[in-house]
């Protein structure tokens, strides 16, 4: 049965634990991923650039079983250190695929429960109201970049504006969200808008610029910026949580983002959005 071994330099790090490590491999071999695994990691890199080079490449079932089995490999080495305790691959694997199957059945739980209520959530783009505006944000992460999509839509549904930005190096996921609606909020502002819902399908990122609580890090300053300038430039205006189904536009934008040279600006509605 194989362990779990450190590096040769005896302190361990993510990407030999869960790339390099004879045990893992054998996991990795066990629920069939290893061959993609292996073809992102031939790419060199960091172990967060092997992460996004797989997800890039992956389907959702496999990006599921990706995740869980990333889960269980950190589960055993800390049994491993810290109660002795040595588990076969079979465990591993057995206790990822029970997870797996855990949340799909509370997805399709879900699921049921939304069909007997259709009105409980929205996962179709809504026009705002009369005299309003929606600013739809989404943010895409790549191997060393982050893509920001931004578009700008009346109260009868017509295209307005977008934009589109990306920046370097690749930063946390709330994080890039954050800034993204912050990078939204600044480009309003100079377009002379008020009256604006931002929507985004970052629940965190919203329910950090709506909390009131005092945040010290990175991410909190990020808030904190966005929320400022709304109180001082956009009074009538306010930052709303929405499913990524009605949030599509945004996320073409950004996913666009990165293989552009600069930062651009639609008037007219880009070929790839029609």
């Amino acid at each position: 049965m194989k362990s779990f071994v450190g590096c040769s330099n005896n302190e361990e790090n993510s990407y030999h634990l869960f790339f390099q490590c004879p045990k893992s491999i054998e996991c990795w071999t066990k629920v069939g991923l290893w061959p993609m695994l292996q073809q992102c990691i031939s790419n060199g890199g960091t172990f967060a650039s092997v992460i996004f080079s797989f997800l890039q490449v992956s389907n959702h079932d496999n990006l599921s079983l990706f995740s869980v089995i990333l889960w269980s490999i950190w589960k055993g080495r800390n049994n491993h250190i810290w109660n002795s305790a040595e588990e076969p691959t079979e465990v591993i694997c057995q206790r990822a695929a029970q997870l797996l199957a855990g949340w799909k059945n509370a997805q399709q739980h879900r699921q049921n429960s939304e069909i007997n209520n259709p009105r409980s959530i929205v996962t179709r783009w809504c026009k705002p109201s009369a005299g309003r505006l929606k600013c739809n944000i989404d943010a895409s992460f790549s191997q060393n970049k982050v893509g920001i999509g931004i578009c700008i839509r009346n109260d009868a549904g017509q295209f307005i504006a977008a934009r589109t930005e990306w920046f370097s190096p690749c930063t946390e996921v709330t994080i890039g969200e954050a800034i993204g609606l912050l990078s939204a909020i600044k480009w309003v502002i100079n377009l002379g808008f008020d009256n604006m819902d931002f929507e985004l399908d970052a629940k965190q990122v919203v329910d950090g610029v709506i909390s009131v609580k005092p945040n010290d890090s990175d991410f909190g300053a990020i808030v904190n910026d966005c929320r400022r300038l709304i109180t001082l430039s956009l009074r009538n205006s306010h930052v709303k949580f929405v499913r990524r189904q009605a949030n599509e536009v945004a996320h073409a934008l950004a996913r666009v983002a990165p293989s552009l040279a600069s930062f651009h600006n639609f008037t007219d509605i880009p070929i790839f959005m029609e």
